[in-house]
Formats: structure tokens, C-alpha cells, sequence
């Protein structure tokens, strides 16, 4: 009996069933029923999958009349892991709970860790990416103490492509790979190929996807599992470059062979590619009379998947959606995409992690680009920002979470602080140790919040248009999208919408990189007198230029209020005051209309607490800091400073708490490693994301006069992360902060202006813009310093 298992684990099943007949006449009473469970899991592997669930149910039968408990729950592991790959979860978690209970009972401590670990599975499979990381967790409180199993290494690794975490994704793959190469386990090494090539597909890295795929095909046929070898034979059909007729029938058969191996998710799945890609070659080739036929299939994978993975059920309705445009129904196509849409509103709704919330959005970006398409086709204007703010930034409408384990997460955050301020402080041999042991508590940080869980329902369908016009009053809206590459604007003025095709985004894009390119020259003084003229040359192009760009077929609409702008992709970068249209104007920044609306709301409702004064924190290492911080509070008084040792992250975060305004003069950091690291930089360390998520109530403005913090990164479905994002999703209804360097003298004079003007109940954008007119219009360092504040959330 041991033999078969080893042989089985090192890829010969077919040996290893031999053995095990073999032994089959020796034994009788509890041995055989032993037997008869170490001849199930082998079937199981060979994909024999109801062979396998009888094998599991009658050896159960055996050692409950026996009472041997250990083989109880070692068969009641076995079968709960059956029907999680069977699609059967509630009866897999009623396994796995039991035999949890009986390994609990007997101090099985490894088989504990073990059937944990596969509770994480179930819930994996059910969606459940908070849920499954807390099992995980647990069960490498054991794994930690002795080597993490191939195979949990694999488990965790496809859930963390389901998170679409891929760096962290693909480590855990490789790191499987090695494992079971280490201990000869042919058997796992073949499965570890496999998760390799799906996260590398998901990367778009297709040649490590195919090159891996195959490696595991062969494997899996060599070993005589023909369901793994069907799913592998899938994921290299998805890698390899998509051809006519004899890729459709590919797939068709990879299909068959999938729905043949009683694994119900990955047949649907691969049922439905081979109906998407039968239903695109018809639409591209004109065969309109091929689209019906491919309807039924459609339908029957809807009413198949029902209880299936969200992503799974939303892309059944994209291509239903898609099939509907195709026939003549661009309604019914809108409300299938509505359909899939829901669907996904609620599995990025139940992530509690702000990160994961903002990493799911990529999931909807097939049937957002195609929402869009359908809206632009119309050339309704409502109807294009209808469905521009239905797939934007749905991560910042839902509600907040609180991390778990908050004294273990503000424990972490602390010894941050400590090891990145002892970095800083030391030389440059023992700063490299530090920074090892700085990445390692990130990760910390980072697992242990995304174990948070989310909300039960989904996000709202977007913004009340005629509330959105009403509350612009004089003001002109302008949200700019991406539609298949092409620029597109909707305008908002005067209670009418509009809407115009602006040009190549990847024109734009290219322009403002250079613009910020020769800024950052300007700010940080790089090159000799004859290139900083240069520089400026080129920015004075790039400025008229932009603005041509993308205000240049606006102008009619644009009125002469204040401007709320929507920008798409990579213009939430712009260094927006120093474009013509926009200078002297009071503009405001938001990451969608809908943000905005809110952040308006909250601002015209905002009352300050009893007692709360302005709280004004300087920074350590910023030369003007404390001059800036203490002519503000001679100003604002009364007020709460924070100077000097005072500024630490506690008492900071203390103050912030519910604070009316809120100045911080400091370094800051905008982290394109990883944006919920983003900080500004206090006495004792960085304050981060992780720590502004910590507030109970943020303040209602917020001016960081610190370098680069209002950048953010930008996903898919324009979902941002970054300090300002943080701030404007907590609820802080105005953010004034720099998209580049600036020049600290230059930096004090604007902010002592700018809270002058706010003092004298000049709106947040209104004493912005007043106070950067007061620079002049050049490119100067110090007009370049004023032009890279921008006014985000309500103005």
C-alpha cells in the first residue's frame, strides 16, 4: 500500500494500481477498507472521478462500524476534496468540517493543517478569496514550522490568480514547481506546469503559457490522466495564436473531452470559449446565418453555470450580449452586459481589500469596452456617460472596510516605520538588510489585509444624471474615455450633454509623458542653462499642444465657470493649471462623476466636530516645512501643530481623525511598485494608505504639500490606488495635492495662499486656482511647482 502511493507520486498510477491489487487478497476487515481508500484516491488522480466517490463513501462506511477514526477522517478529506473539484461545495465543506473535528480530536496536527488548508479550497472555488486566505493562513502557521506541500503552494497560487495578483501568482507557481521537482514528485510537478501556464497566460506571457501547457500534456498523458491532460490541452489552445476552422474544432473537442471528465467548471468554461470564438469568427467572416446556432449553446452555458464562479457566469453573458448586438437587439445586448456586469459588481463588493476591490475591476473590461462601443454607436451623450460611470472606478463607491486584525496590522505598520526610519539612517551595507526585511513586512501588511472581507451586495449603476447637472449649477463636467484606443469626451453644461471623438489616445498619452519628462527637468535643475531652455521650449509646446488635444473641439461647450474634470488612463497625471484652458480657472480632479457628486454632497453637508481644530503636521528633512506649518498656524489659529518629534504616525493619525482641514508639509513618496505604500514621511517613519485606512472619520480636506502624492495607479475600469484615491473613498471631500517634484520654497508660498484664500471662503479649486495665478503663466521652476497642485474630489 505505501509503495502504490509513492508510485503514484511519481507519475506511474498504473503501477501504483498493480500494487495495490496485489496486496488486495492479503487483507480483510478495516486493512482492506485502507485499501480500498488508497485505491480510490488513485482513481480520483487518474480522473475515474465516480469510481473514486464510491471507492471514498464505501471505505467511510467501513471505518465508522470499526471505529477507526483516524481513516474516518482521512476518507472523509479525500471525498471533501472530490466534490470540491465536482462542483459540490456545500458537500465538500461538510467533509472537510468533519474530518477538521476528528484530526482536532486525535492531535493530528500535519492532517489538521492539511484538511484547513483544503476548507481554504472550498471556499476558493465559491469565490470566496478572503474566506480561502484566512484557511490558507492558518494552515501555514504549521507549514511554516516544517515545508509548505507542493500541492498547498499550487492551491494558493491559483487563488491568487483569481485575485489577479500575478507577480505574487506565479511566485507561488514556480515555488510549487520547485518543490515538487525537489521531491521527485512527477505527479505534481506535472499540475505546478500547468498553474505555471495559466498564470503566465493570464500575463500574456504566451510563450511561457504554451511552452508550460504542452510540458504538462505530455505529462498528463504519459501518466494516464486524461482529464488533467484535457484541461492542460486547453490552456495551450488559449496560449497558442487563434487560427479559422481547425482552432474552432480544437476547441470544440477539448470541450467534449472536459464536460466527458465530470469536472463542470472548466467544461463550462471551455465550452464557452469554443461558442465565443465560433460566435466571433461568424460575426468577422459575415456568416450571420452561424450566429443562431451558436444561441442555443449560449443559452444552455447560462443555465449551466448558474451556481458557477462570477467571472465564468459574466462572460457567459458578454457573449450573449455580443450574440444580441449581432441580431439586431442592441437593447437586449445592453441589458445582458447589465447582467454581467451585476454579477461582478458583487464579487468585488464581498473583497474587503482595497487592493483586491481595485485588481477585480479588470475583470469587467471586456464588457465595459463593449457597453461603451454600444453608447458611442447610438451618439446619445447621456447614454455614453450612463455607461462610462456604470464601469469607472466602482471600487471608490463601495463602502469602506476595516482590515482584520487591527492591532496585529497597526503592529505591523509600526515596526515599518521602524526598520524604513533605521534604513534611512544607516549606511549603505546595513540599509540593504533592512530594505530585505522592509519588503518582507509588506508583504505582511499586504496579506493580512486582504483577508478582509467585503460587503453583500454590489455597487449602484452609477450617477443620477439630472442630480449631476444640477449640482455643476455653473460649472461644465468633462469626462474623457477610451474607446477602442480613440479619445472620446461627454460635456456637461448648462443642464445639456454632449459629446465628441477627440483622436488617438496614444497621442495624448505620448504628449503628456514628454510634458512630464521635461518638468520633472525643470523642477530638479538637471543639465546645464542651454538644456533647462531647451526644456522649457518643449514644455511650452507640449502645453498648447495637449490643450489642443483635448480642449480644442470642447470650446463651444465649456462655458466660463469652473471646470470638474473625469480624465481616463494615464492623464490622471496632468499637471492640468498649466494648460491655457484651464489656467485661472477653478478646476477639480475626480476619478469618476459619480466621486465627484459625492464629494460635493459631503462637502455641502460637512459640519465640523465640536472642539476640532485644523491640524497642521510638519515633516522631518523638508527644509520649509516647519516655516510653512507655523506662518499657517499663526493664520488658521486657532489650530493643532505637529512639529519636529511631535509628528509621529499615532499622533498624526490621532489628529487626522475627524479633523475639519488637514495640512501636511513633507517628503512624500508615490510607490509605482506597489501604490498602497505610498506615503508621506513623518518623524518616526512613512504614514501609509494602509494607515490612512485605519481613520474612523477622514477629514474633510486635505492639502499634502509634498512631492508626486496626488499620482495614483491606474487599472483597468479606471480604478485607482494611492494616497489621494485612499483619502477620497474614506470620505474626505477634497484632496489638494502635487502630480510631480516641487520646489519647497516655491511649495510655501502657494499653501500659505492657497489657506489665506480658504480662510476667506474661497471653495478648495477657487483658492487653488487664485493662488497659482499669482505665480504667473511660465514654465518656471516656481510656476511649474504652483501648476502641479491639483484640486481633487469636490472643488
Amino acid at each position: 500500500m505505501s509503495l502504490a502511493l509513492v508510485l503514484d507520486e511519481a507519475g506511474h498510477p498504473r503501477q501504483a494500481l498493480r500494487e495495490i491489487d496485489a496486496a488486495a487478497p492479503a487483507l480483510s476487515g478495516l486493512p482492506a477498507a485502507r485499501l480500498q481508500m488508497q485505491r480510490a484516491l488513485i482513481l480520483d488522480r487518474l480522473g475515474r472521478f465516480k469510481e473514486a466517490m464510491a471507492g471514498y463513501t464505501e471505505a467511510l462506511a467501513a471505518f465508522r462500524r470499526g471505529d477507526d477514526r483516524l481513516w474516518q477522517a482521512r476518507a472523509l478529506t479525500n471525498r471533501g476534496v472530490l466534490h470540491a473539484y465536482r462542483g459540490s461545495l456545500r458537500q465538500a465543506e461538510a467533509d472537510l468540517r468533519a474530518a477538521e473535528q476528528g484530526y482536532a480530536a486525535l492531535g493530528q496536527e500535519l492532517a489538521l493543517a492539511q484538511v484547513r488548508h483544503n476548507l481554504g479550497f472550498v471556499l476558493a472555488r465559491s469565490g470566496d478569496i478572503p474566506g480561502a486566505l484566512r484557511w490558507y493562513d492558518l494552515a501555514d502557521e504549521y507549514f511554516a514550522r516544517t515545508t509548505r506541500p507542493a500541492i498547498a503552494l499550487m492551491d494558493r497560487g491559483e487563488l491568487l490568480l483569481r485575485a489577479r495578483l500575478l507577480p505574487e501568482a506565479r511566485a507561488a507557481a514556480e515555488a510549487a514547481l520547485d518543490a515538487a521537482r525537489a521531491s521527485r514528485m512527477d505527479l505534481f510537478e506535472a499540475q505546478a506546469r500547468l498553474m505555471l501556464a495559466e498564470v503566465a497566460l493570464a500575463d500574456d506571457d504566451r510563450t511561457t503559457a504554451l511552452e508550460q501547457a504542452r510540458a504538462a500534456h505530455r505529462a498528463f498523458s504519459r501518466q494516464d490522466r486524461p482529464a488533467w491532460a484535457a484541461l492542460a490541452r486547453y490552456v495551450g489552445l488559449r496560449a497558442a495564436a487563434p487560427g479559422g476552422a481547425a482552432h474552432l474544432r480544437q476547441a470544440r473537442s477539448v470541450a467534449r473531452a472536459l464536460s466527458a471528465s465530470h469536472w463542470p467548471v472548466p467544461a463550462l468554461d471551455a465550452r464557452l470559449y469554443a461558442a465565443r470564438f465560433a460566435l466571433d469568427r461568424a460575426l468577422s467572416t459575415g456568416r450571420y446565418t452561424e450566429v443562431a446556432a451558436v444561441a442555443e449553446e449560449l443559452s444552455a452555458i447560462r443555465a449551466a453555470s448558474r451556481n458557477g464562479p462570477a467571472q465564468l457566469r459574466a462572460r457567459a453573458w458578454h457573449a450573449e450580449a455580443l450574440r444580441r448586438d449581432a441580431t439586431g437587439d442592441p437593447a437586449g445586448a445592453r441589458r445582458a452586459l447589465n447582467v454581467g456586469m451585476a454579477l461582478l459588481d458583487r464579487y468585488q463588493a464581498a473583497l474587503g481589500a482595497t487592493e483586491l476591490r481595485v485588481l477585480a475591476g479588470g475583470y469587467a473590461l471586456d464588457l465595459a469596452s463593449t457597453g461603451l462601443r454600444l453608447a458611442v454607436r447610438g451618439g446619445r451623450a447621456r447614454a455614453i456617460l450612463r455607461w462610462s460611470e456604470r464601469c469607472r472606478a466602482a471600487a471608490l463607491r463601495l463602502p469602506p472596510t476595516r482590515p482584520p486584525d487591527e492591532a496585529e496590522l497597526a503592529a505591523d505598520l509600526a515596526e515599518l516605520r521602524q526598520t524604513v526610519d533605521a534604513a534611512t539612517q544607516s549606511g549603505a551595507a546595513p540599509a540593504a538588510t533592512l530594505l530585505r526585511r522592509q519588503r518582507a513586512i509588506e508583504e505582511r501588511i499586504r496579506a493580512r489585509s486582504w483577508r478582509a472581507s467585503g460587503t453583500d451586495s454590489g455597487t449602484t449603476n452609477g450617477v443620477p444624471l439630472d442630480r449631476l447637472a444640477a449640482g455643476l449649477a455653473d460649472q461644465t463636467l468633462v469626462e474623457l474615455l477610451d474607446v477602442d484606443g480613440t479619445l472620446h469626451a461627454v460635456v456637461v453644461n448648462g443642464g445639456r450633454f454632449h459629446t465628441r471623438a477627440l483622436g488617438d489616445l496614444t497621442a495624448v498619452t505620448d504628449e503628456l509623458r514628454a510634458l512630464r519628462f521635461t518638468l520633472r527637468r525643470i523642477l530638479l535643475a538637471h543639465g546645464a542653462d542651454s538644456s533647462r531652455a531647451a526644456a522649457k521650449a518643449a514644455t511650452e509646446y507640449a502645453v498648447h499642444r495637449l490643450d489642443a488635444m483635448i480642449f480644442g473641439k470642447l470650446r463651444p461647450w465649456l462655458g466660463g465657470g469652473g471646470l470638474v474634470l473625469v480624465p481616463v488612463g494615464a492623464l490622471h497625471a496632468m499637471p492640468w493649471a498649466l494648460l491655457p484652458t484651464c489656467a485661472g480657472r477653478a478646476v477639480s480632479v475626480a476619478p469618476s462623476a459619480s466621486a465627484w457628486l459625492t464629494a460635493y454632497s459631503r462637502r455641502r453637508t460637512a459640519q465640523a466636530a465640536p472642539g476640532r481644530y485644523p491640524v497642521l503636521v510638519a515633516g522631518p528633512g523638508l527644509a520649509h516645512a516647519a516655516a510653512e506649518v507655523r506662518r499657517l498656524a499663526e493664520a488658521l489659529a486657532p489650530a493643532e501643530a505637529l512639529l519636529g518629534g511631535d509628528a509621529t504616525a499615532e499622533a498624526v493619525l490621532k489628529a487626522l481623525d475627524g479633523a475639519p482641514l488637514a495640512h501636511l508639509a513633507a517628503h512624500g513618496e508615490f510607490r509605482t511598485d506597489n501604490p498602497m505604500f505610498s506615503h508621506v514621511r513623518l518623524a518616526d517613519g512613512p504614514l501609509t494608505v494602509y494607515d490612512l485606512e485605519r481613520l474612523a472619520r477622514a477629514p474633510s480636506t486635505v492639502v499634502l504639500s509634498a512631492c508626486d502624492v496626488g499620482l495614483s495607479a491606474v487599472h483597468p475600469g479606471e480604478e485607482l490606488m494611492g494616497l489621494t484615491a485612499a483619502l477620497l473613498h474614506l470620505g474626505t471631500a477634497t484632496v489638494l495635492a502635487s502630480v510631480l517634484p516641487a520646489l519647497d520654497s516655491a511649495a510655501q508660498e502657494l499653501m500659505v495662499d492657497v489657506h489665506r484664500r480658504l480662510a476667506a471662503g474661497d471653495p478648495p479649486a477657487r483658492a487653488l486656482a487664485g493662488a497659482q495665478a499669482e505665480f504667473g503663466g511660465g514654465v518656471d521652476a516656481r510656476a511649474a511647482t504652483a501648476a502641479a497642485f491639483v484640486c481633487f474630489g469636490a472643488g
